[in-house]
Parts: structure tokens; C-alpha cells; sequence
């Protein structure tokens, strides 16, 4: 299955797909940048946008206007096209980095970070410690810590994959 991930949920534009993947640091400015990085990722991946079949958009958490920006795209994207499209979770994609348990951690303002904990083995994670809100410097982290790196294109993909083929098609952006 050939899905296209996007994330906007942190300061990076992660786009991915089953073979490639992106991550480029733009701040705020990925509702600027985002159309023409899509279109050179994917001209440079060889794949074509009806070749996609479904779209998977990172859910967060993440600031608000972030988020909106990866979730209007990828609806307009999957509508457009007459793909379904998924929300799966920009924490966990970003755990799938690693092998073992893993914490991860996205600072935001005022020393809080939104953070969760992963077990992670070959394509998978296992969810330890819900994602929440916490203090940056409260955290008490289980395993290997990660702190503010993109989620993985590639994990996004993969999750995106077995949540459109178990038939989900929600996407709830998940605000802490």
C-alpha cells in the first residue's frame, strides 16, 4: 500500500512514503513551504500523486495552528485524490527512531514539553505512559530520552499503513 505521510505537529515538515523520507526545520513557516517541498519529495521519490493510495497526517500533539496546517492538507490531499486518510501520533512515530524503550519529548513554551514512552521492537511501539504535558524539567524518562527530533517519515508511513488497513480513517488531532 502506498501511503504518503506528513507531519507539522513540532518545528519540522516530515513527509514520507514505504522508501523515502523528509524532515526539513522550518519553524512556523509550513504552511508556506509545504506544497512545493510535497511536490520535489515526491518527484524525487518517482512516485506520482495518483499513485497514492491513502494519506496518513500526523496528529500531534502539537501547537494548534501546526497541526491544522498538516490536517487541512492531507484532508484536501486525500479528498482531491479519492484516497482515505488517517491521523496516526507524532510522538510515537518519532519513538519508532529507536529500538528498546524510549522517551520522547517535545518541548514547548514556558519549560513544558508534550511527552509519552514506547517500547519499540522492529516496526512496532508499545505504548508505556500516555502522551502528556508535562514539565521539561520533571521528566523522569524511561529508557533512552529523545528530545525535540521529527517524528520518522517512514514510521508515520508505517503507521499510517496498519491503521488504513485495519480500516480506521479518523483523524482527531490530539491537543494537551
Amino acid at each position: 500500500m502506498l501511503v504518503l505521510a506528513l507531519d507539522t505537529a513540532t518545528p519540522y515538515l516530515v513527509l514520507g512514503l514505504p522508501q523515502a523520507e523528509r524532515s526539513i526545520r522550518l519553524g512556523r513557516r509550513h504552511a508556506e513551504a509545504l506544497w512545493a517541498e510535497l511536490e520535489a519529495f515526491l518527484r524525487q521519490a518517482g512516485v506520482g500523486l495518483r499513485d497514492l493510495e491513502g494519506i496518513a497526517v500526523g496528529r500531534g500533539p502539537g501547537s494548534y495552528t501546526g497541526l491544522r496546517v498538516g490536517i487541512a492538507a492531507g484532508l484536501g490531499l486525500a479528498r482531491g485524490l479519492g484516497v482515505r486518510v488517517v491521523g496516526v501520533d507524532t510522538l510515537e512515530a518519532t519513538a519508532m527512531r529507536y529500538r528498546g524503550q524510549v522517551t520522547v519529548a517535545h518541548s514547548t513554551r514556558n519549560g513544558l514539553c508534550y511527552t509519552a514512552s514506547y517500547q519499540v521492537e522492529a516496526d512496532h511501539a508499545t505504548l508505556l505512559q500516555a502522551p502528556q504535558r508535562s514539565r521539561l524539567n520533571a521528566l523522569q524518562p524511561a529508557g533512552l530520552l529523545t528530545l525535540d527530533e521529527p517524528p520518522s517519515g517512514k514510521g508515520l508511513t508505517r503507521l499510517g499503513i496498519r491503521a488504513l488497513q485495519s480500516g480506521l480513517t479518523q483523524i482527531e488531532p490530539l491537543y494537551l
